[in-house]
């Protein structure tokens, strides 16, 4: 069961990604947004919340 949930949330996370439904979620833009997006999909990365905090403390360190 484990395995067969895991290979229908890889499907949907696939699907979502090609229809452009994960733009909102895909902080870094390209490809290594889509790859962290669905790390945190399958909980292999950090939360949305932690990587948007650690990108806006990233700009605002540079424009200083």
């Amino acid at each position: 069961m484990k395995s067969a949930y895991a290979t229908i949330k890889g499907f949907e996370v696939m699907r979502a990604l090609r229809k452009g439904q994960g733009r909102a979620f895909n902080l870094q833009g390209g490809i290594k947004g889509e790859v962290r997006m669905i790390e945190r999909a399958f909980g292999l990365g950090p939360c949305a919340l932690a990587e948007a905090h650690t990108l806006t403390c990233e700009v605002m360190a540079t424009s200083n």
